[in-house]
């Protein structure tokens, strides 16, 4: 056919021409299909390369080109088009058994279309090249910008590569760098900080310094303010356990140590040994290593190399540097004497930054020679740069006063303090003093640095603080005591004499002096970690008459000698009584008593007119405010009353209460400042609230947190719970117009004061809380096209039950262009958030919560009459990190159309929409989330998938860390495959309580095998999907290789956990041949799991296999036992064991270590949980023994297994094998009601390391462990005597729980012997401490004689409800007395042993040197407590024929029991004796009892 068309084409081309062009598109279909195909895989990767560009600008903050989106819109379009041609295509050819046969026609128009299609992709390939697809948007305000530092320096990228790679390491959780002062950690590990969280390498990121005095409170709290964790408990201890629960629970969650000095236990501070990753500082290596164990990664941070020392320089330096040859000449020499540290490469640059010649000649004579004091060219280079602070004298003596404080200082403290010692010249009001400060510690020194948790706070680098404080001390007498090994004495009476500041932070606090003489003293602040307990004497401060700040923290102060001179008082946190004398020191004007004891507020307060600040915050225990003390304080500027419990009092000049109403506070005439909690609006006076207030925090009605964490950024904040009385008054309108927190509660009124407001009255709006507002719409229509919220960051609407819109008519498109975070809960009857023209302008959005909106149709609407396929606009939320969509039960989509879902769906026609078929995430073309990192779907009835089955192309998810889906009941599959690609950064998934049947849906048609990876994910959980089968339908290998945790509950459908398949094509074939093959879970190889760390499987009723080998399934598996089936099911009623099972011919070679070969790899898995799973027949195949390695921790309860290692194989000669746990701590086996044996065959289990053993409710067991020892005997011995041979639970040699401490053996019907009673076996439980038995009904003894010499280390022995007749088993009438010893015993239980006789029966003496407690009772046959072992002998030997003689439970000597103090005795109903009057031995041996009782039953 193909020649025939071959031929007619030339033909048709020598003769008609039309006819030959239509003909030739017949004769090169195949040419313009493979063409087609070729130019679709070009654009398909240039848009890829213009896509990464795009996320990545995006994420940056950039604008995108519109002809930019425009192409990729096409390109989408084209790329959709092509790929169902390419079907279309395919299909026909498979429709046919050869394309050729297609009829011309059909040829032709295919072959027309593919040439007109690839036309059209060659077009767009030619403008596929951009030089830049993004733009700045133009700045709208003052931004700062990130100047070139030392981050740059290869030296320094080199550090910072290897921590991050260590970082994703997952063997790795402790990282070390140390380095010399100054040479840069600090700013290394913001740089760590800032990559980690741009990379979305951890959930959350938390920085703190240590110190090299650390504060164990303040690091926590530190570490939980980041966290947004709120301590509940006083004690460092009780904060430290409930830190380490929010950072084991967080997962995923980096902590960087900063500035370590000495080495300490984290878990003190709250940080736990595994379950986040630690990074630390410290300028000790071996503080690191040996004292943090940061062996795995430690890393040096050296000097600057010579060139990056010289760029730095120049860089901070300035263009001085660059165009002065005669400055660059000195800078050079300069830059040397920097050594190579940043710290002096900055502080000195800067400060010559712009200076004159003269300047840098002088600078260099003062680095060139060092003065006895800075005995360190970069202690020199700071001096030098603190000479040269730009500015006043205010800034050095600003400066040095700094460096006297602890690490951090608040912008607060730093004004009242400065503004005490008249540190700002010429300046009386604190509003200029705050302008002034504010101006002044804005400068470009690096001197002083921002904290890099709170703007309100700074600190200074240790160097910095070191040099400023020899400055302070030799040039200013100021001094400083502190915990730091430096100076922890007083200062002596010299220094004490022209001292001029002092401050203490530690030291020798508590050996003050009586009396402080200090005629030169203007500045004293004490704040010391153990400084409740001192007790300031009254005269204390006779000797300070110059004193101007005053500052004490947590100190007993019963009265304040007059001080003349004082100015600022802050007595925070202490304990006062009564402050009556303060009314005499008339000089002040700043007061602070916050956090403070105080209850009753003096009226002689009322008498410091001067008084410019007053600060009584947080003084929970205020009660009192007497009228007309602060309508007295006439020059009051700023005032803090929040978090205090008083009662105001009612307006009125005849206000006889007993506090104050608060409309003196309209009085005060300069007041500008006022932070203040409200608790009933009914107190507020009419017009208190004015404009004149320009800072402010007003809490008014009973809101229970006025105040949260991370709001304290904002200067004015406004928090209103409003009633049906309240009506806003002008000067809370004028607040409004500056306002920037705004949390409203209307809950009691009927008209929103929204409606009494313009849209402009929120220009300087960030953070905007509403909640319990009854209005249909919450923003009304205007005339005006006012812009909404401009500016606004957070925006929470909350409770909003009659809300169905949030804005009336049409916004302005650059409406809530700022918005960050976004969070609707509880608004019933709300059925969108926003139209699509907002919602494409939300390019700065980070995180989006939406929770119980019961008629939330779609997230983001397109009005009808724009269509959904306009223009191809994107919606780019390129900086969303999180999504949350919770208890939607009518929500359909993302983006969708307004007539999708206005309609409730039970009322939709026939026709139906099509959007209720489609995914959530389905409008791919204007969806784009390029940055999201979590993705959180709960109670979402009605989304039958997240994303749609058709792959596309621009619907990236590459950031995404976590994905939560929830309660979805119509969700059949969580992902299409063609999505994984996209999720390369995926680290959680779990799933809950939905209706899939598979995680990831297969594509239709074809049965290719695929390899599904998760490159990063760390935790798995599958929980309540009881129609699951499978992960994926079809042949795949998943691989999972960071994969540390996995969980998989509750889903019922689910018969085989893991399988490995060898080879695809053979399982392809198998399951063509087999009828009924069982799909696993999962389909693994080695690689699948190697990072596995703990493994939960729960509640999986159908559930078989755990590992198998899918290959194998109908081979059969060798029948490798003790005895036959017969043997065993006859033995069931036996009376008799044989303990020890010998095989014929077993050498020590035949003992096999290696096992058969496994396609599973579970090296790194540390913890298997295995919980009711009632079909489940054993846990691990044998040959995946040895890929358990690290294992530590096997649960298996409620399980119907039968064995715990299965034998597998094909067959071949039964060899005994050494099972080996090399790491196993803990072994639970608990309610295993069919479990007979550990392994069913020969074998021998070591376990080194376990600690933990609970067998409990295991009904079959009949023998705990048997040693191995000769095959031939114990095979003749069986076939002489036709006894039946019991498998024991575990068969074990001398070194099989070497580790053992604890073993519990509770409700085990059918055990009749614990360890073998043969005296060749050897056993070593030389580290058990404690043992317990309970409801073990057929054991006969608990030991073998040759055991107890074992128990060195017992402490405890318990046994309960067992049918012991004796503990130690012997067979009496030895001719020597056993010397039973149980070295250190300190507490022995039998408790309701109904057969118990004697402790041992036969002559013996049992010691016990150490016990301390005994306790006997219900033991029923006991008839004597204790007799000496002498005089029991005696009465054998005395003994007439056929006279029986009652043993006592024990046989003792003068030492049997030397130690005991507390002996108790109950319910022995036949007891007789306790301890015979006439033997002197055993009073002798219980002569240390201090507590007995001896109880009988009521």
């Amino acid at each position: 056919m193909e020649i025939v068309i071959s031929i007619a084409a030339k033909i048709a081309e020598c003769t008609v021409a039309p006819f030959g062009q239509w003909l030739s598109y017949s004769f090169h279909y195949n040419s313009n299909i493979e063409n087609l195909k070729n130019q679709e895989e070009k654009l398909q990767h240039t848009q890829e390369r213009v896509i990464y560009s795009v996320e990545a600008a995006l994420r940056n903050g950039e604008e995108i080109y519109l002809d930019v989106s425009k192409w990729l819109t096409d390109v989408d379009r084209i790329i959709e088009l092509a790929t169902r041609k390419l079907r279309e295509i395919e299909e026909a050819g498979t429709k046919s058994s050869n394309a050729a046969c297609l009829n011309l026609k059909h040829r032709h128009q295919l072959s027309r279309e593919a040439k007109k299609m690839m036309e059209n992709i060659t077009e767009l390939l030619k403008f596929g090249n951009f030089d830049r697809v993004s733009y700045f948007p133009a700045s709208k305000g003052k931004k700062k910008t990130r100047k070139m530092d030392y981050m740059a320096m290869e030296s320094r990228m080199m550090v910072v590569k290897g921590i991050m790679e260590a970082l994703g390491n997952a063997e790795i959780d402790k990282i070390g760098l140390w380095g010399m002062p100054g040479v840069g950690k600090s700013t290394l590990m913001k740089e760590i900080a800032r990559q980690a969280k741009e990379e979305k390498l951890f959930t959350e990121v938390v920085m703190t310094n240590v110190t090299n005095n650390p504060d164990v409170r303040c690091i926590q709290g530190e570490i939980a303010d980041l966290l947004d964790l709120q301590f509940d408990q006083e004690t460092e201890k009780g904060r430290a356990n409930h830190l380490q629960q929010r950072l084991s629970k967080g997962k995923n969650i980096l902590v960087i140590l900063d500035d370590i000095w000495k080495a300490f236990d984290l878990q003190e501070i709250g940080i736990p040994s595994k379950g986040c990753k630690v990074v630390m500082t410290s300028r000790d290596r071996d503080v690191l290593i040996s004292g943090m164990g940061t062996q795995k990664a430690i890393h040096e941070l050296k000097i600057l190399r010579k060139e990056e020392a010289w760029n730095l320089f120049e860089e901070m330096a300035g263009d001085s540097v660059k165009d002065w040859p005669e400055v660059r000449g000195i800078a050079t020499k300069i830059a040397e004497k920097c050594a190579g540290l940043p710290i002096a490469l900055v502080t000195v640059s800067k400060a010559l930054k712009n200076k004159s010649l003269v300047i840098w000649k002088d600078a260099l004579m003062q680095l060139t020679r060092l003065t006895p004091e800075i005995w360190s060219p970069v202690d020199s280079c700071i001096q030098l740069s603190y000479e040269h602070l730009d500015g006043e004298e205010a800034v050095k003596s600003l400066f040095l006063f700094f460096a006297q404080q602890g690490y951090y200082i608040s912008y607060q403290d730093l004004l009242r303090y400065g503004f005490g010692l008249g540190l700002f010249l010429n300046i009386y009001t604190l509003k200029a003093a705050r302008n002034k400060l504010e101006s002044l510690v804005s400068g470009d020194s690096c001197l002083l640095l921002e904290s890099p948790h709170s703007s309100e706070k700074f600190y200074m680098h240790d160097l910095v603080r070191d040099v400023a404080t020899i400055i302070a001390s030799k040039n200013h007498n100021m001094f400083v005591m502190r915990d730091d090994g430096r100076q922890e004495a007083w200062p002596d009476v010299d220094a004490l004499n022209r001292c001029e500041a002092l401050s203490i932070h530690g030291g020798d606090i508590h050996k003050h002096p009586t009396k402080m003489e200090c005629p030169k003293l203007r500045f004293f602040h004490v704040n010391c970690k153990d400084s409740r307990n001192l007790k300031i004497p009254d005269i204390f401060f006779q000797g300070m008459e110059k004193l101007e700040v005053l500052s004490l923290r947590n100190i007993q102060l019963s009265s304040l000698f007059p001080l003349t001179k004082l100015q600022t008082l802050c007595l925070h946190g202490c304990m006062l009584g009564d402050i009556h004398w303060i009314g005499e020191l008339k000089t002040l004007v700043i007061l602070s008593l916050a956090y403070s004891d105080i209850s009753n507020l003096p009226r002689e307060i009322g008498l410091l007119t001067r008084l410019q600040l007053l600060d009584l915050s947080n003084c929970s225990r205020l009660r009192v405010i007497p009228p007309n003390v602060l309508s007295s304080l006439v020059n009051l500027e700023e005032l803090y009353m929040q978090k205090i419990n008083v009662q105001w009092g009612v307006e009125g000049p005849n206000n006889e209460g007993i506090n104050a109403s608060l409309a003196e506070l309209k009085e005060l005439s300069h007041l500008i400042t006022i932070e203040i909690d409200i608790p009933d609006a009914n107190n507020l006076p009419k017009d208190f609230l004015n404009e004149k207030f320009e800072r402010y925090k007003i809490c008014i009605g009973n809101i229970r947190d006025p105040f949260l964490l991370g709001e304290a950024a904002f200067s004015r904040m406004l928090k209103l719970k409003l009633n049906m009385s309240f009506q806003l008054d002008f000067g809370i309108k004028m607040l409004l117009e500056r306002i920037e927190y705004l949390y409203l509660d209307e809950l009691n009124t009927t008209k929103s004061v929204l409606y009494e407001l313009d849209r402009e009255d929120f220009r300087q709006l960030k953070h905007f809380h509403i909640q319990n507002n009854v209005n249909k719409k919450l923003i009304p229509e205007l005339k005006t096209q006012a812009v909404t919220f401009p500016i606004l960051e957070t925006f929470v609407l909350k409770d909003m039950i009659n809300l169905e819109e949030i804005y009336q008519g049409n916004l302005p498109l650059e409406s809530f262009r700022n918005l960050k975070v976004l969070k609707v809960e509880n608004c019933e009857k709300l059925r969108f958030i926003f139209s699509l023209s907002i919602a494409r302008g939300l390019s700065l959005l980070e995180e989006l919560n939406i929770i119980r909106c019961n008629n939330m149709g779609a997230i983001f609407v397109k009005e009808e009459e724009d269509g959904i396929k306009d223009q191809g606009d994107m919606m780019l939320f390129g900086r969303l990190q999180t999504l949350v969509l919770k208890d939607l039960p009518k929500l359909m989509g993302f983006l969708s159309t307004k007539d999708s879902f206005m309609t409730d769906c039970t009322e939709t026609n026939s026709e139906g929409n099509h959007d209720l078929q489609l995914s959530l995430l389905h409008h791919y073309d204007q969806l784009r989330f390029p940055s999201l990192r979590k993705l959180h779907l709960e109670g979402l009835p009605k989304i039958k998938h997240v994303w749609s089955k058709e792959p596309q192309r621009m619907l990236k998810f590459q950031a995404l860390q976590d994905i939560y889906v929830g309660k979805c009941e119509s969700l059949t599959s969580l992902f299409p495959a063609w999505v994984l690609g996209c999720l390369g950064q995926l680290k959680k998934i779990e799933i809950y309580d939905c209706r899939v049947e598979e995680i990831v849906a297969a594509e239709e048609g074809g049965v290719g095998a695929r390899t599904l990876v998760f490159p990063r994910v760390t935790s798995l959980n599958l929980t309540n999907l009881q129609r699951l089968k499978w992960f994926y339908k079809g042949m795949h290998v998943s691989k999972w290789p960071m994969l540390k945790e996995m969980k998989i509950e509750r889903c019922e459908e689910v018969e085989i956990f893991a399988s490995g398949v060898m080879s695809f094509e053979e399982t392809v074939e198998e399951i063509q041949s087999e009828m009924s093959i069982k799909q696993p879970l999962f389909l693994v190889n080695k690689r699948s799991f190697p990072s596995l760390e703990t493994l939960h499987i729960r509640n999986m009723d159908k559930l078989e296999i755990i590992f198998e080998k899918l290959e194998g399934q109908n081979s059969k598996e060798p029948q490798v036992s003790i005895i036959s089936r017969s043997e065993i099911e006859e033995s069931e009623a036996a009376t008799h064991f044989v303990s020890n099972v010998i095989f014929p011919n077993l050498k020590g070679s035949d003992m096999e270590g290696e096992y058969p070969e496994t396609v599973f790899n579970f090296q790194n898995l540390r913890e298997i949980h295995v919980v009711r799973c009632g079909s489940l027949k054993s846990l691990f195949p044998i040959s995946v023994i040895n890929c358990l390695e690290q294992l530590q921790v096997v649960e298996i309860k409620d399980c119907g297994v039968e064995e715990i290692v299965a034998v597998e194989g094909g067959g071949g000669e039964a060899v005994a094998r050494m099972l080996e746990f090399p790491q196993v701590t803990n072994l639970n086996l608990i309610s295993l009601k069919r479990l007979k044996w550990f392994y069913k065959g020969v074998h021998v289990t070591k376990w080194p390391m376990l600690k933990e053993m609970e067998i409990e409710r295991c009904e079959e067991v009949e023998i705990f462990s048997s040693g191995l020892v000769s095959f031939e005997e114990t095979v003749e011995e069986r076939r002489s005597t036709e006894m039946s041979i019991k498998q024991p639970l575990f068969y074990v040699d001398e070194v099989a729980f070497p580790s053992l401490k604890r073993l519990f053996m509770i409700n085990l019907p059918k055990i009749r012997q614990v360890w073998s009673e043969d005296p060749k076996t050897v056993f070593n439980f030389q580290n058990l401490q404690e043992i317990r038995a309970k409801r073990c009904e057929s054991l006969k003894s608990f030991f073998p004689t040759s055991i107890v010499s074992c128990l060195e280390q017992l402490k405890t022995l318990w046994i309960e409800d067992c049918g012991v007749e004796a503990i130690v088993a012997g067979g009496g009438g030895e001719p020597v007395a056993q010397v039973l010893v149980f070295p250190r015993v300190t507490n022995l239980e039998l408790t309701n042993l109904k057969r118990l006789k004697w402790f041992y029966k036969g002559v013996h003496v049992s010691k016990w040197p150490m016990l301390e407690k005994m306790c006997i009772e219900g033991c029923e046959k006991v008839e004597i407590f204790a007799s000496g072992l002498k005089s029991f002998q005696e009465t054998i030997e005395k003994r007439q024929p056929g006279m029986s003689i009652e043993q006592p439970l024990f046989l003792v000597d003068e030492q049997s029991f030397s130690s005991l103090k507390r002996l108790i005795i109950r319910y022995m109903d036949k007891l007789e004796i306790i301890w015979q009057c006439q033997d002197q031995v055993a009073e002798i041996s219980f002569s240390n009892i201090q507590d007995m009782q001896v109880d009988y039953r009521a």
